[in-house]
C-alpha cells in the first residue's frame, strides 16, 4: 500500500486524515474513551502544537488539525458516533483578520460567538489556550477585548501557562474561567538539531571565541523592543568592547523595522541575520551565545524564551516580559527598557562573568528538565481528561 504524505495539506484530505488518525485510537478503553481533539488555528511555522500534543495519544486524545472553522461543518457529522469532540482554540487572530473597520470586526466577533454557541449545542467541548492577552499590534482594541471575553465565557477549560496569569486574565477581562488548567510552555528540546558546540557555532558565524555574545532570536516586531535595546547597547559597549548582540529573525513590515535594519547594519557590535533561520541553523545562533536578551515591551508567553531556555541559556529580560516559569530566578537578570543607562549597567555587571558561570547554567539545565515536551504534553493531557471527562 502506498500512502502519500498529506496531513493537513488541503481541504480535500481533511476528512481522510481525521478518520485515519482516529483509527489508531483505543476504542476498547472504557475508562478513557477516544476523543477527537480538533485544534484551530494550525501553526506549522514552529513546532509548539506538535510538541504540545506529542503524548496525547497516551490518554486516548487524537489531535486533528482544523485550518478553518468552516471545515467543521463537514468534519463533525462524519465523526464516529459516541466519540468525544473537543475544539481546542489557540490564537484568535483569524477571527478579525482582514477587518479594516470597527464595524467589520464587531460583525466578525458576533459571527464567531454564534459559531461557538452552535458548537456547544452540538456537544463540542471548548478549550482555549491563552497565548497572549491581546494581539501584539492591536488595531480594534475594544473589539479584540470583547472577542476574548466571548471566548472566555464559552470555554469549558482555559489553559494558562503559568499560575500568575490567572490574576492577569481576571484583571484584563473582568471574568472568571469555568475551569483552569495550568501547563507551562514546553521547551523545544529535541525539536531542532543540536550537534554543534560553541567553537563550531562561532566559527560558522564568524564570531571570535573571545567575544561576549547576547542573542535575540525571533521575528523583529515593534513590541519586541529591538530599537530600544540598541540605545542601551550603545552605552554598554563603552564599558565592554567584547560585547556583541546576535540578532536572528525576519523583519516584519511594521513600524520601526526599516529603521532597526539601518541601525543594525551600521552598528559595530550588532551581528544581524535577517530572515527565517532554517531548522538546522537554529543551533548555530544559540550555541554561539553566552546569554539571551528579551527586551519586549510586553509579552505574556514567549516561544523564543522557551527555545533559548531549552538550549541552556540564561537571559536578560525586560520588566515588560512575563517569563512564565521558563527560567529559574538564578538565571534571570531584569532591566528597565526605558532606562538605557541602567540597562547597560545590568548587562555589563561583573564583566559578563554571570553569563558563563557554571552554577547559572546548571540552574537552567535542572529547571528545564520538567519542561521537556514529552513531560508537559503528558501532564497536560492528563489534566484535560480530568476536567473534561465529567462533562462528556
Amino acid at each position: 500500500m502506498i500512502v502519500p504524505w498529506r496531513r493537513g495539506t488541503s481541504d480535500g484530505h481533511l476528512l481522510d486524515d481525521a478518520l485515519s488518525a482516529l483509527a489508531a485510537a483505543d476504542w476498547s478503553d472504557t475508562d478513557r474513551p477516544p476523543v477527537a481533539w480538533l485544534h484551530w488555528p494550525v501553526d506549522t511555522a514552529n513546532p509548539y502544537q506538535s510538541l504540545l500534543y506529542s503524548r496525547f495519544s497516551q490518554h486516548n486524545l487524537t489531535p486533528i488539525r482544523v485550518r478553518r472553522l468552516d471545515q467543521l461543518d463537514k468534519l463533525l457529522p462524519a465523526l464516529p458516533d459516541g466519540i468525544g469532540r473537543v475544539l481546542h482554540v489557540h490564537w484568535l487572530y483569524d477571527v478579525t483578520s482582514g477587518c479594516t473597520t470597527t464595524s467589520q470586526a464587531e460583525a466578525a466577533v458576533d459571527a464567531f460567538a454564534e459559531r461557538l454557541e452552535t458548537l456547544r449545542d452540538q456537544g463540542v467541548r471548548l478549550v482555549w489556550t491563552v497565548h497572549n492577552l491581546l494581539p501584539h499590534e492591536t488595531v480594534h482594541r475594544a473589539t479584540e477585548t470583547r472577542l476574548r471575553q466571548v471566548m472566555l465565557a464559552a470555554a469549558d477549560v482555559v489553559h494558562l501557562m503559568h499560575d500568575s496569569h490567572l490574576d492577569i486574565l481576571r484583571d484584563t477581562f473582568g471574568a472568571e474561567p469555568r475551569r483552569v488548567v495550568i501547563a507551562p510552555h514546553p521547551t523545544f528540546a529535541g525539536a531542532y538539531p543540536d550537534w554543534v558546540d560553541r567553537p563550531a557555532a562561532r566559527s560558522h558565524l564568524g564570531i571570535p571565541l573571545g567575544a561576549r555574545v547576547l542573542v535575540t532570536f525571533g521575528q523583529v516586531r515593534p513590541y519586541k523592543g529591538h530599537g530600544d535595546f540598541l540605545d542601551a547597547l550603545d552605552v554598554a559597549v563603552r564599558h565592554d568592547q567584547r560585547l556583541r548582540w546576535l540578532v536572528a529573525g525576519k523583519v516584519r513590515e511594521e513600524a520601526g523595522g526599516p529603521e532597526f535594519m539601518r541601525r543594525a547594519a551600521e552598528h559595530p557590535a550588532v551581528i544581524f541575520h535577517p530572515g527565517f533561520a532554517p531548522d538546522t541553523d537554529v543551533q548555530y545562533f544559540l550555541r554561539a551565545a553566552d546569554a539571551a536578551v528579551y527586551p519586549y515591551r510586553s509579552s505574556l508567553n514567549s516561544g523564543a524564551l522557551a527555545l533559548t531556555a531549552g538550549f541552556g541559556l540564561p537571559a536578560y529580560v525586560s520588566t515588560g516580559t512575563t517569563v512564565g516559569g521558563l527560567l529559574p530566578d538564578a538565571a534571570l537578570r531584569r532591566f528597565d527598557l526605558s532606562d538605557p543607562d541602567k540597562t547597560a549597567e545590568t548587562i555589563t555587571e561583573s564583566g559578563g562573568a554571570w553569563d558563563r558561570a557554571e552554577p547559572v547554567r546548571a540552574a537552567v539545565r535542572d529547571h528545564v528538565e520538567a519542561l521537556a515536551p514529552a513531560k508537559v504534553s503528558a501532564r497536560f493531557a492528563a489534566e484535560l481528561r480530568r476536567h473534561l471527562d465529567p462533562l462528556a
